[in-house]
């Protein structure tokens, strides 16, 4: 029987490589304000001035455009490389297997390092390792089979993610029935006190916000504000609370999303999507119509989001909430987006410029991992102490400053090597002796 080895570079999917830079660059985009700064001052900077401003559009738009997109395009390229790794041994060997479940591994202990000692609360690789070991056993079901199952698991996903509007819509017709009560004059039971009370309670995160909500904010504000500020030690005690939170039971409230993408990349890829063996007039369709309308349901949820007290009253009128609009949009945008990118792969004039992307996407978990380092040398207490001094425009530029860093950084390095460092390490890790290093 023959030795397992890696893949030769040759057999690489240039459109593949290109798309995953792109991803790589655009989730630094979403990930940017979990290193920088307190969230709230980039979601309510407009609602609280009352006007469109640069900062607030810059904010919109990006969640618009990549929040969720550019995650979903590295997860279905993960689920096309799980095919892509098995499918390149050309053997159904225990050796296989033993490869695969030895890289996952790996990758698990790279998530879990990224997640605890580098300090980034929002990886994404323990996440991947986790349902990849899982996905082994789906991987030889037909493409449609794994469309069923992906669609399951999303809309499984999606209704989950969806029962806290309903919750609160329960909550909101106690409490009309509670205030219908007060204004007859009748006296309040203690079960209608407790539901007038949790309902109040909602209504104070939506402007003007309840003293209640404002003293829980500037709390949160300056405890987190003094925590990125202080000490590794003192950041690696609070982060690693929250990092074994996001891997336990975080995990589990986003494994469906994640497991359903992985598995519809698997699907696409069996059935030729990364490798145009599809009708171009179906490229075309997901690139100009799929694309389009994914990203105005997105911007659609985005604009019937509660933000007043008033809206909050007016929103539990609705049949359902926008999240299940929101997440099928999301959807829709990333397998635009991948259309997209492969059409423009096939434009010979734009080769040599996508082909910087690409090389930044063959160092894709280099680059991933290298965000986080940079971002928490720069903007915690242990490094430059930036946190909390940057408003939108200032992370856009920022996030471009590392964009320019890792575009030129990857060109540059694999001029003279075949891969990016940690990419040689797993597998290095993966393959031991019969790991063909160059």
């Amino acid at each position: 029987m023959s030795a397992i080895s890696s893949v030769n570079l040759n057999n690489r999917i240039q459109a593949m490589d290109v798309m995953r830079g792109i991803a790589v660059l655009g989730i630094l985009l979403m990930n940017i304000p979990a290193f920088s700064v307190h969230e709230f001052f980039l979601f309510w900077n407009d609602p609280l001035r009352g006007e469109l401003t640069l900062n607030g559009f810059i904010y919109k738009a990006s969640v618009v455009l990549f929040d969720g997109k550019m995650r979903g395009l590295f997860t279905l390229l993960f689920g096309a490389g799980i095919i892509l790794f098995i499918e390149n041994k050309k053997d159904n060997s225990i050796q296989v297997a033993d490869a695969y479940f030895r890289r996952t591994m790996w990758l698990l202990l790279f998530g879990i390092i990224d997640g605890y000692i580098l300090l980034w609360g929002g990886d994404i690789l323990y996440e991947y390792a986790l349902c990849g070991l899982l996905l082994f056993a789906f991987r030889n079901l037909r493409a449609r089979h794994m469309f069923l199952v992906s669609f399951l698991c999303l809309a499984f996903f999606t209704f989950l993610n969806g029962r806290k509007y309903q919750t609160n819509k329960e909550k909101f017709e106690a409490y009309i029935e509670a205030t219908t009560v007060l204004k007859s004059g009748k006296t309040l039971t203690e079960e209608q006190q407790t539901a007038k009370s949790e309902f109040e309670k909602i209504l104070g995160y939506g402007l003007p916000f309840s003293k209640e909500t404002i003293e829980q904010l500037k709390q949160d504000i300056k405890e987190r504000t003094i925590i990125h500020k202080s000490g590794y030690l003192d950041i690696f005690a609070v982060h690693s609370e929250e990092v074994y939170e996001y891997q336990s039971a975080g995990f589990y409230s986003d494994f469906w999303e994640t497991f359903g993408t992985i598995l519809l990349g698997m699907g696409l890829f069996k059935l030729g999507f990364f490798h145009y063996r599809l009708k171009h007039k179906l490229y075309l369709f997901l690139s100009f119509f799929m694309l389009p309308l994914g990203l105005a349901i997105c911007a659609l949820a985005h604009y019937l989001h509660a933000e007043t007290q008033a809206e909050l009253m007016q929103c539990f009128w609705k049949p359902f909430s926008t999240v299940y609009i929101e997440y099928p949009g999301r959807i829709f945008a990333t397998v635009g987006y991948a259309a997209a990118i492969l059409l423009l792969c096939q434009i010979n004039w734009l080769k040599s410029f996508l082909s910087l992307f690409g090389n930044v996407g063959r160092m894709a978990l280099t680059n991933y991992v290298m965000q986080t380092i940079l971002c928490s040398l720069y903007f915690y207490g242990f490094g430059l102490g930036h946190y909390g001094e940057y408003d939108a425009k200032g992370l856009l530029l920022f996030v471009m400053c590392i964009w320019i860093i890792q575009i030129i950084y990857s060109n540059i390095y694999l001029r003279f090597f075949q891969m990016g460092p940690l990419e040689w390490l797993w597998k290095r890790l993966t393959y031991g002796k019969n790991f063909d290093n160059v």
